[in-house]
């Protein structure tokens, strides 16, 4: 990066599309490792780039341009920045509507990763039927092109199936939510075989969805086998990544403490709560934009799993941990 940077500065001509494509790397390497300030940063600086660059050869750098605008919205949703996550996010989009127009050979796949990413964003700020339309347009586009390039696009494929099966969640309708998360399961489940370090966290996403869909399809030894595979994979991953991983830990113990809960173990739930609320907090406490959702709603079911814990004493040294946990409260 030193290097591109100091190029640059004596040709920029020359260097600076380099430059640019290294920034947008790099924040996808800082957002891999949960280092989330970082990787905006160096993002924001490949969007400045590119926008620079576009304006003088659009034919050559819009696609860049619409690459990292792509990649900023993902960037800005990870520090819970919703609403400068959908604007880069629509950018993005439009951009690869028009490139792919012209050329759908070569900007088709950028134009279905801008859909699966604006599903995601209106999702995030309860724009349901809007978020519904793109994600079931991005499965259908991705459904297309891995026909013809399964290895290239099958990934991307089982993604879009997960994003589908909240979208289709969040409105209701919950077998169809069952049957998208069933697929891409089974899709990050082939990938994860073949090659587990690329996709194993994937498989770990979709086991964690699937747990839930189960879960609310009153399923409880089919939503309690998924968590348990998502969780354990998730502690294998945050031991040698702890950033990129702890929090999603989080998640999936979480997950489970209401799969406990819901067949009656109260005791259990409560041991995955804290332990999910544990690993969060650090997180929390350092962004907490990101996180404040998610820990609201762990806090929340500590208090109600509290409810039904019994013995006393036990509910005594269970208040205690929550008020480590929140001091002040």
């Amino acid at each position: 990066m030193k290097e591109y940077e100091e190029l640059a500065s004596k040709r920029p001509d020359a260097f600076l599309p380099d430059l640019a494509m290294s920034l947008n790397n790099l924040g996808n390497r800082y957002s891999e490792l949960g280092k989330r300030e970082e990787a905006l940063l160096a993002t924001e600086r490949a969007v400045k780039e590119y926008e620079e660059l576009a304006s003088k050869r659009p034919d050559a750098f819009l696609p860049g341009l619409a690459m990292s605008l792509s990649s900023l919205g993902n960037r800005y949703s990870e520090l819970g920045k919703r609403e400068e996550a959908l604007q880069a996010t629509e950018r993005a989009a439009k951009l690869h509507e028009e490139l792919a127009s012209e050329r759908p050979d070569a900007f088709l796949p950028g134009l279905v990763m801008s859909l699966n990413n604006l599903g995601i964003r209106y999702n995030e700020l309860g724009k349901w039927e809007e978020a519904l339309w793109v994600t079931e347009r991005a499965v259908k586009e991705y459904e297309e092109l891995a026909l013809r390039r399964p290895d290239a696009f099958l990934p991307n494929l089982a993604k879009s199936l997960n994003n589908l099966g909240v979208r289709y969640c969040t409105l209701g309708k919950r077998e169809e939510a069952l049957w998208a998360t069933e697929r891409a399961a089974k899709l990050d489940e082939e990938l994860a075989s073949k090659r587990p370090d690329a996709f194993l966290p994937n498989l770990a996403i979709s086991l964690n969805n699937l747990g839930i869909r189960y879960s609310e399809l009153e399923k409880g030894e089919e939503a309690l086998w998924a968590t348990e595979r998502a969780v354990n994979l998730r502690e294998e991953l945050a031991l040698k990544w702890p950033d990129a991983f702890l929090p999603d830990l989080a998640t999936s113990l979480a997950t489970r403490s209401m799969i406990h809960h819901d067949v009656g173990d109260i005791d259990r739930a409560l041991q995955d709560i804290v332990a999910a609320i544990g690993h969060l907090w650090p997180y929390f406490e350092r962004l907490p934009a990101a996180f404040s959702i998610l820990m609201g709603a762990m806090l929340q079911h500590y208090v109600r799993y509290l409810d039904g814990a019994q013995p006393e004493e036990a509910m005594a040294e269970r208040i205690r941990l929550y008020e480590e946990l929140v001091p002040g409260e």
